[in-house]
């Protein structure tokens, strides 16, 4: 592997402890004094994986006061810490997918709310999509974060939809209101100068709730009737209104998982490919994820797809840490994809290069295009434009 671990979270992750999950609204559960044997201290208690008809998956890491509430669902590889003194608070009906960083620091200043003074909060029927990063803030009521956006110190009043790779600091951002792929929002004219979402974001809204509502009942109702093992490592989903088979993933020869990497569903992975650490391929929504022999994936690479729809990657996919690749999507032989990249409802030919940070969604790519670092490609225009590799 080119790096054994995400640079995003570096200086942290080891030091997690797992050590309460409480419900949402109520005191912390009380918790009898740490037993000592043969001169050892336990310093944290079996973490739930089902509690308070919610499932939180075994593979979360959770430090200090963390609150769940009811039917909701935290998907692998994320991240919820509450620094001392701090409080984390994850409300009704909400969920958190793959790689997300929800944070209260106590280094940094955040909103009152509810959930505390010092806290990071959502409240009931909250979509964060995959490797979003939330510190500090107060997520309102039926609100939508998408792929790898950032928000600190910030609250979003009920109904805020904010697209994918936005950044937000330090701002209110108001009822309804709708960020674009890629906007930095760091004054509160900024804010308030935001349209309002449509009928259409609404709606989808919904559909990802009612997903994600089931994914909360089916794998705890998988968890509880088969185990750890059918909710870790490589598994079949869970059976779904959408999916009443579930298959297994299908690996190739010579293929590598790293540790806690997530492999679900019908995944179809080519042979001698490499799968990074707290990499997640879930083929339990859009089916199938099709990725072609020797791919080179690292860590913390996000690979979903929207029901009724599925991923289909040639051979030779390189990536490097930190990407989401989310279906629908088609990509021929020979991607190499740079750090903290999104890529989502498109179409993209043989020996494309997309460079570190970029956002590329709903475009076609032709063959040997170039995506520079940085980039926002949400046009097809845009994406025309892009220089093509000569030799």
């Amino acid at each position: 592997m080119k790096k054994q671990t995400s640079r995003l979270i570096t200086g942290f992750v080891s030091t997690l402890v797992a050590i309460s999950v409480a419900v949402y609204g109520f005191s912390s559960e009380s918790r009898d004094a740490p037993r000592t044997r043969a001169g050892l201290a336990q310093i944290g208690e079996s973490v739930k994986v089902v509690v308070n008809s919610s499932f939180v998956s075994p593979l979360v890491e959770l430090f200090g006061d963390v609150a769940i509430g009811q039917k909701s669902f935290v998907a692998s590889n994320t991240i919820l810490r509450a620094d001392p003194g701090t409080r984390v608070c994850i409300g009704n009906e909400t969920n958190l997918q793959d790689n997300i960083l929800f944070l209260a620091l106590r280094s940094l200043p955040s909103p009152s709310s509810s959930c505390g003074s010092r806290s990071n909060s959502t409240q009931e029927r909250a979509s964060i999509a995959h490797q979003a990063v939330i510190v500090n803030s107060r997520i309102g009521k039926f609100t939508f974060v998408g792929f790898r956006s950032r928000i600190t110190n910030s609250i979003l009043e009920d109904g805020a939809f904010v697209l994918h790779g936005a950044t937000i600091t330090g701002v209110r951002i108001p009822k309804n209101r709708l960020v674009a792929i890629g906007q930095t929002i760091t004054t509160q004219a900024q804010a308030d100068a935001l349209p309002l979402k449509t009928a259409d974001n609404s709606t989808f809204q919904e559909e990802v709730l009612e997903v994600n509502e089931e994914f909360a009942e089916h794998y705890s109702e998988l968890y509880q009737t088969e185990g750890f093992d059918a909710v870790t490592g490589i598994s079949a989903a869970p059976r779904t209104s959408w999916n009443p088979k579930p298959v297994k993933p299908t690996l190739g020869s010579g293929v590598r998982v790293e540790e806690f990497a997530r492999l679900v569903g019908d995944v179809r992975l080519g042979a001698n490919s490499v799968v990074g650490r707290r990499t997640s391929i879930r083929a339990d929504e859009g089916a199938p994820i099709v990725i072609g022999e020797s791919a080179a994936i690292e860590d913390r690479v996000t690979f979903h797809a929207l029901k009724g729809t599925s991923i289909k990657i040639g051979r030779n996919l390189d990536t490097d840490d930190n990407i989401v690749f989310h279906g629908p999507l088609t990509v021929g032989d020979n991607l190499t994809i740079g750090d903290d990249a999104i890529l989502f409802r498109s179409t993209v030919g043989n020996r494309v290069t997309i460079g570190t940070g970029a956002i590329v969604v709903g475009v076609t790519l032709r063959d040997d295009v170039q995506v520079p670092d940085r980039a926002l490609i949400t046009t097809q225009a845009q994406a025309d434009a892009l220089s093509v590799r000569r030799g």
